[in-house]
C-alpha cells in the first residue's frame, strides 16, 4: 500500500469519531466517511489492501458497532453503517471469486482476511447488537410487504445477509480451544441471535407466503 493511499485511510478512519469509554460520539461528517469508506473498498484491488486495512485496523469493532449501538435511530447512518458492514463481512472465498488462491503471498492475504473474519464474528456476539438489527428488522416486516419501498426491503435483505455473513464464519481452531462446558464463539452467537428474538424473525421470514423473496436468505 502507497504511504498516500495509507494516510488517506488514515484519516478517514478518523474522521469516524471516537468512543468515550461509555458513548461513542460521532463526528460531523460520519456519515459521509463512512460512504468514503464504501467507496474505498470498491476500487480495492487484487490483493485487498484496503479491505486488510481496515480489518488490521479493527474498525469494525472500535467504530462502526458503537455506531450501531448508540446511533441506530438516525436511519440514513443506521443504513450506510449496515452497508459497510455487509461489506466487511463478506466471506473471504467470495472475494476470491470461490476458489482458494494458489500462490503463497495470495494464501498469505487470504488467511488474514479470514483472520479479520473470525475477529468480526466474536464482536458480534453481542446482544445488544442483534437486538438493534431484530428491532430494526422486525418494524420493516411489520410493513406489508406489497406497501413496502425498494429501499426498505434492501435493508431487510442487508440484515439477512449480514446475519448469514457472520454465521459463516469458519472457527479459529487457536482460539477455539475451550474447555467441553464452555461455549464456543459460534455458540454464543447463536445464543445471541435467540436471545435479541432474530431467531424467531427468521422463523417468521421462513413460514410467511408474502416475504418468498428471503427465502434464500433464510437457507444459507
Amino acid at each position: 500500500m502507497s504511504s498516500l493511499l495509507y494516510a488517506e485511510l488514515a484519516a478517514t478512519c478518523n474522521a469516524l469519531g471516537y468512543f468515550d469509554g461509555n458513548k461513542y460520539y460521532i463526528d460531523t461528517y460520519c456519515q459521509e466517511t463512512i460512504k468514503d469508506l464504501i467507496r474505498y473498498l470498491r476500487r480495492d484491488d487484487e490483493n485487498h489492501e484496503i479491505r486488510r486495512h481496515l480489518g488490521g485496523a479493527k474498525i469494525l469493532q472500535s467504530d462502526l458497532l458503537p455506531i450501531l449501538k448508540d446511533h441506530w435511530e438516525k436511519t440514513e447512518l443506521f443504513d450506510v453503517t449496515l452497508r459497510l458492514l455487509v461489506n466487511l463481512t463478506n466471506p473471504a472465498l467470495l472475494l476470491y471469486r470461490e476458489e482458494l488462491p494458489a500462490e503463497k503471498t495470495s494464501r498469505n492475504y487470504y488467511l488474514q482476511i479470514i483472520n479479520h473474519l473470525q475477529s468480526y464474528k466474536e464482536a458480534f456476539c453481542d446482544n445488544t447488537i442483534w437486538a438493534i438489527l431484530s428491532k430494526k428488522l422486525g418494524d420493516l416486516l411489520q410493513i406489508d410487504s406489497l406497501e413496502r419501498e425498494e429501499e426498505k426491503g434492501l435493508i431487510i435483505e442487508r440484515i439477512l445477509i449480514l446475519a448469514r455473513n457472520v454465521l459463516q464464519v469458519p472457527a479459529d481452531p487457536a482460539v477455539e480451544k475451550r474447555a467441553d462446558n464452555d461455549a464456543s464463539i459460534h455458540d454464543q452467537l447463536l445464543w445471541a441471535l435467540h436471545q435479541s428474538g432474530m431467531v424467531d424473525l427468521f422463523l417468521y421470514i421462513a413460514s410467511s407466503e408474502n416475504e418468498q423473496q428471503y427465502y434464500m436468505h433464510i437457507l444459507e
